[in-house]
Order: C-alpha cells, then sequence, then structure tokens
C-alpha cells in the first residue's frame, strides 16, 4: 500500500464517493417532504377561507376596542389564539373561531384533512436544506477537480482501471445530484410563492412558519372537538 501514490487522497475520495449517494438519498424525501407541504398549503382555500374568518373576527374585537381595522395578519399570530380568553377562561379566541365556521360554513373545518402533511413537527428547514445540497455539489466538485488533476498528471495512463471507474462514478453522482438540484430548485420556488401569498417575509424560516401551522392544526382540531 506504500507505493500507491496519494494513497491518502485517493482513500479520501473513495469516501466522498461513498457518502455522497447515502447523503442524496437522506435529502430526498425531505426535500419533497416540504414540497408536499408547500403544495398543500398553496392549494388550501379552506384553510385561507379560515383565516379570513379569524381577520374578520380579530376586526369585530378591534372595533369594540376603538381600533382600526387590519388588511391582514402575520401567521404568527395563529400562535396566540389559544392564549386569548374570555370570562370563560376555558373558551379561546380559537374557540370562538371554530365555532363561527362551524355555524357558518362547517364544511371548512376539513381544511386539517387537506393539510395532512402538517399533522407533524417539521424537520429541517428549507434554508437547511439548500445549504446541505450546496455542501454536496462543492464535496463533487473537489472530486472532479483531482479527476482533472489527475488526468493531466497522466497518472490514468498508470492507474487505468482507478480513473476509469472515478469516471464512472462522477457522471453517475453528475447526474443524481442534478436531479436532487433541480427538486431543491423546485422546493424553493414553491416556498416563496407562500411566503408571498401570505404576505410573509422573504427570509422567514421555513421551520418556524411549518411549525406555526402544524400547531394550529393541532389547536384547530382539539379545539373543534371541544365545541362539537
Amino acid at each position: 500500500m506504500c507505493n500507491i501514490p496519494c494513497l491518502s487522497t485517493q482513500l479520501d475520495l473513495l469516501l466522498t464517493l461513498r457518502e455522497l449517494p447515502l447523503s442524496m438519498n437522506d435529502l430526498q424525501p425531505l426535500i419533497n417532504q416540504k414540497i408536499r407541504m408547500c403544495t398543500q398549503l398553496n392549494n388550501c382555500r379552506s384553510f385561507v377561507s379560515v383565516l379570513e374568518y379569524l381577520l374578520t373576527i380579530g376586526n369585530y374585537l378591534n372595533e369594540n376596542a376603538r381600533k382600526g381595522k387590519a388588511k391582514g395578519f402575520r401567521l404568527s399570530s395563529l400562535a396566540k389564539l389559544s392564549q386569548l380568553r374570555g370570562k370563560d377562561r376555558k373558551f379561546t379566541l380559537l374557540h370562538a373561531l371554530v365555532e363561527q365556521i362551524m355555524l357558518q360554513e362547517p364544511s371548512l373545518a376539513a381544511f386539517t384533512q387537506e393539510l395532512a402533511e402538517f399533522e407533524t413537527v417539521p424537520g429541517a428547514s428549507i434554508k437547511g436544506l439548500t445549504a446541505e445540497v450546496d455542501v454536496l455539489k462543492n464535496e463533487l466538485q473537489k472530486v472532479i477537480q483531482y479527476e482533472k488533476t489527475f488526468k493531466n498528471k497522466n497518472a490514468g495512463g498508470q492507474h487505468p482501471q482507478f480513473y476509469k471507474d472515478l469516471k464512472m462514478a462522477i457522471e453517475k453522482h453528475k447526474t443524481n445530484l442534478s436531479a436532487l438540484t433541480k427538486t431543491r430548485d423546485e422546493m424553493k420556488k414553491l416556498y416563496s410563492v407562500i411566503l408571498v401569498k401570505f404576505g410573509e417575509p422573504a427570509d422567514q424560516d421555513s421551520q418556524e412558519l411549518f411549525g406555526l401551522i402544524c400547531q394550529f392544526v393541532h389547536d384547530f382540531k382539539e379545539a373543534h372537538a371541544e365545541v362539537i
């Protein structure tokens, strides 16, 4: 083994080539989940209607408190609904929202079924997943650079099988990583659409935002069970 040139570098390359597909396989389902979450949220008209009911209730309360009408609100406000209580300490603003929906449009209460991906707490953030894909791209780029150096030194002629295997592995990983990058870009685009649709800032962390919606779905279902 001591006679193999650049043994340490080659071992590092082999380790990188071994770990790349494992990392891509780990990232793909996480990215797919974020795409499903964004798609469900974007397509769920009933969720928007629930927010409109909430805005109406909020403006009614503001009117009684002699405050101006709001045109909208941040989704972070959803976390406060179960904290705002009336004279009956067990009755919250969320209960009032559920009551109004059940009186006016009971079918809207099924919006939680349309947001099935929000039944569980979201994992990694879109920003984090984006960064991880970039890390993999950088790792593969290092391997590609080594392959070019290896070729320029004519080492490929001395170790033809290693060079052949290296080229094949690079091409395979380039194809797979390109597909993963396209999926990543789709995820980012869909999330941008969500931020614009709900009037959230462009730098809003997806883990926080999806966590808020996840908690709202959970709290709404609990309040719904108590109201009916």
